[in-house]
């Protein structure tokens, strides 16, 4: 078999590159491979079991913990720093869109340039303004909610539909950080405003219980795919699931042919010959498919000749500072299971050398969390009781790490339930992280004290893989990067990573709407090349 366009994995970029290359021309032969198997979206029963029982129906999907009692363990972390992946991705049809909050930030305009603003970092090969309109063009696709006038980040174009208005809750945060000069702004969200009248997907309905949307009002790469294969204009679109790529083979250094993969359900493997791979497999397993891609002439995997792949892994960092609010008499709840309010205050060039940070309050903060207490049966007038009492509130943040040689991911030698090699992470903390954190602590502490909140106990500190990137970063040669500004592996024509995976840094933010104007970035790149090997 052979297509014009082979794309690995069924995430975002996946979903985005391949709608833009069919927008080109509808009749584009494109097969996407997806080792996960689907779970069923916009279902009202599945939404009805997860708001009695608490399980999410893509639980099953999930990384599962390292050893525990009568429970086999995935992955193995053997550096400094453990790195836990249960539950930071999802390995199904869709990827981990399926599970996201959806929050959807633009990375600022000094995150591309950040060598000489701190050690041992690596510049992007591009820069703000050739990602500006692209940024635009992911905010509709994925039907981001935001505020068009806010300058936190230079934009020429505005969100699809505007901002959700902050909760009450947020308020009460929102004038704490006015007081002390903090900026703050609504956070843009990827969910489809009310105003919503063109999308085949329902606007938000705030039902309180995101983790599983029963509207299609979240995007989720799931959807998008499930309709392009349901309308008729795309014939020669297809995607396997519960497929495992094992290698990409090479014709010769500098062309890569085709891919091997098992199917899970039987073992049986097969080969598909494409003009163009795209690896769009995620950061720790698109890294880890070119580690595996052994030939005679990539001894060390495709793309490995200088050790580059796999190394440089990062992460978020995410803390978790929790205060006391002696009372709540204005019943303050998060509301909407999503949050309004954010501050990139500390996102800036003057905290860029210590390593920037964002704070935001969280979804489902105050306590009791009235779901949960539902759930467990209590009766109306205790929850009501808690509710106007003692309260915790929370600041919530990400702060950014730089890559390093030595922090790496690999293939460890069994497999795991889906099939797939599990993952060896090598990571440790920098030494003056937890200084770093300190800083970020009296922080956080006196927006506390300008709420009437006490901090209580010590900040939690998670390392969890839910934003890895950097293991085939970008930049301008095979000696300091794994790819071009093209996404393309240096030395293979016809062969490309489009995953987190590029980023030669991460900033403070979520990664997924940067990756989804790079995808679109590089369908407009491959429809370029090809039209120019067309035209006479």
């Amino acid at each position: 078999m052979a297509v014009e366009t082979l794309i690995i994995g069924s995430g975002v970029a996946a979903a985005a590159l391949a709608q833009r290359l069919l927008d080109n021309n509808p009749k584009a032969s494109i097969l996407i491979l997806e080792a996960g198997p689907p779970v069923k979206t916009k279902d009202f029963g599945l939404w009805e079991n997860y708001l009695i029982t608490g399980q999410l129906p893509y639980d099953r999907c999930k990384d599962l913990n390292y050893p525990q009692k009568d429970v086999p363990g995935e992955n193995m972390s053997v550096g400094g720093t453990e790195i836990p992946l249960i539950g930071a991705r999802v390995m199904t049809y869709g990827g981990s869109t399926i599970h996201w909050g959806g929050w959807a930030f633009r990375l600022k305009p000094e995150d591309f340039a950040l060598e000489s603003a701190a050690e041992n970092t690596a510049d992007w090969p591009i820069r703000y303004e050739d990602l500006e309109h692209y940024y635009t063009q992911a905010e509709h696709y994925i039907g981001v909610s935001g505020d068009s006038g806010d300058k936190t980040v230079p934009r020429n174009g505005d969100y699809p539909f505007p901002a959700f208005p902050y909760t009450l809750e947020d308020r009460l945060i929102a004038e704490a950080m006015k007081t002390l000069g903090y900026g703050v702004s609504a956070l843009p969200i990827a969910r489809h405003g009310v105003t919503d009248t063109t999308s085949k997907h329902a606007p938000c309905q705030t039902t309180g219980t995101c983790k599983y949307c029963p509207f299609g009002a979240r995007y989720a790469a799931t959807n998008f795919l499930n309709d392009m294969l349901a309308w008729n204009d795309y014939p020669n679109f297809e995607v396997r699931t519960g497929v495992v790529v094992e290698t990409i083979e090479v014709s010769q250094k500098t062309r890569a042919t085709a891919v091997v993969y098992s199917v899970a359900a039987s073992g049986e493997t097969a080969r598909v010959e494409a003009e163009h791979i795209i690896v769009a497999a995620g950061t720790i397993e698109s890294a880890k498919l070119l580690q595996r891609s052994t030939s005679t002439a990539w001894r060390n995997g495709i793309g490995n000749d200088s050790d580059l792949v796999g190394r440089h892994f990062i992460t978020h960092p995410y803390f978790m500072f929790t205060g006391r609010l002696p009372a709540n008499p204005l019943r303050l709840q998060p509301e909407m299971n999503f949050p309004t309010l954010c501050s990139r205050h500390f996102d800036s060039e003057a905290e860029q050398a210590a390593g920037k940070f964002i704070l935001v309050n969280p979804p489902d903060t105050v306590q009791p969390k009235i779901l949960s207490s539902m759930q467990a049966g209590v009766r109306r007038d205790k929850i009501d009781a808690q509710i106007l009492g003692p309260n915790a509130v929370q600041l919530h943040g990400m702060v950014e790490v730089f890559g390093r040689h030595a922090n790496r991911v690999t293939n460890a030698g069994k497999r795991n339930r889906f099939g797939l090699r599990e993952t060896v992470v090598d990571y440790t903390k920098d030494p003056g992280f937890d200084g770093r954190m300190a800083e970020i602590q009296a922080h956080v502490d006196d927006i506390f004290t300008a709420m009437g909140a006490q901090k209580s106990g010590k900040p939690n500190v998670s390392w969890r893989a839910d934003h890895a990137a950097s293991t085939c970063r970008m930049g301008q040669t095979e000696g300091d990067s794994v790819v071009d500004k093209n996404l393309r592996i240096h030395g293979v024509e016809n062969l490309y990573v489009c995953s987190n995976a590029v980023f030669p840094s991460l900033g403070a933010i979520n990664p997924t709407l940067t990756l989804t104007a790079l995808a679109l970035r590089l369908g407009d790149h491959l429809v370029g090349a090809s039209n120019a090997v067309e035209a006479p």
